[in-house]
């Protein structure tokens, strides 16, 4: 059974200071000229058949024409991650460098929507991009939740939180900043899962799940006081939320 986390066992994680203006392209995250980038990237077309399991990584090295001796450069990383951990995370950072695209060439090109039609577009446009690991993806949300992978996980979730809301137009420049972009980690999450179970056809079930959870955080609003207390209670509760929807299978 999965353990219940309490903010005193979460690990400390940056916290980005505040203002849209500031958020950096997603294309800088992921530097295609390492070897490692290469293999990752590869081994993503191995996904669908074989999981985040480290075989994929293995095929991703044969094709690349790679020396078998080359799985000892990942296993050995500085982030001390395992392959199955580092393929997930190296999978989430390439969707936000997806998301950026499609929101530079379609939903930010459009003056005519609200944010919040911006906003749903764009979570639906991120979740759309499982679909070729969908069968496999439960095993890859397992990796976010093991206790020593939650910083690398909390911190990859909210940059996707601030990708999310500065494409859509979010010039919130106060504590609205962070109480925006968590609000939108937790419908991403929540819909992600939906989806998981989702037969309904080309997921329109998960569709209209994003469009009811978005104008009802578009009505909501939130107010907090105590910044780090407000992040670790959310965090804390968004991972607790994966961990037990995968202990239902």
């Amino acid at each position: 059974m999965f353990k219940t986390l309490r903010p005193s066992r979460l690990p400390r994680f940056n916290l980005r200071l505040y203002h849209s203006a500031d958020h950096i392209g997603t294309n800088a995250i992921i530097n295609n000229n390492l070897i490692e980038s290469k293999i990752l990237t590869r081994a993503i077309d191995y996904i669908p058949q074989y999981g985040f399991h480290p075989k994929t990584i293995t095929r991703s090295i044969h094709d690349l024409q790679y020396p078998d001796s080359l799985i000892s450069v990942l296993t050995t990383s500085p982030s001390g991650y395992s392959l199955p951990m580092q393929l997930m995370i190296h999978w989430l950072k390439l969707k936000r460098q997806e998301l950026e695209t499609f929101a530079n060439t379609t939903t930010g090109t459009n003056s005519e929507l609200s944010e919040g039609d911006k906003l749903k577009q764009l979570i639906k446009y991120r979740l759309s991009l499982n679909k070729p690991i969908l069968g496999q993806l439960s095993q890859g949300l397992s990796q976010l939740v093991v206790p020593y992978n939650l910083s690398a996980s909390i911190e990859e979730l909210l940059n996707l939180g601030d990708d999310l809301a500065f494409y859509a137009g979010d010039t919130s420049n106060d504590f609205a900043w962070y109480s925006k972009r968590i609000g939108l980690c937790s419908i991403y999450v929540k819909s992600e899962l939906f989806m998981l179970n989702d037969e309904s056809s080309d997921f329109t079930l998960t569709k209209s799940f994003v469009d009811e959870r978005v104008n009802e955080f578009e009505k909501l609003g939130q107010g907090y006081n105590d910044l780090e207390q407000w992040v670790d209670f959310n965090a804390i509760s968004l991972i607790n939320l994966i961990k037990s929807q995968l202990a239902r299978g």
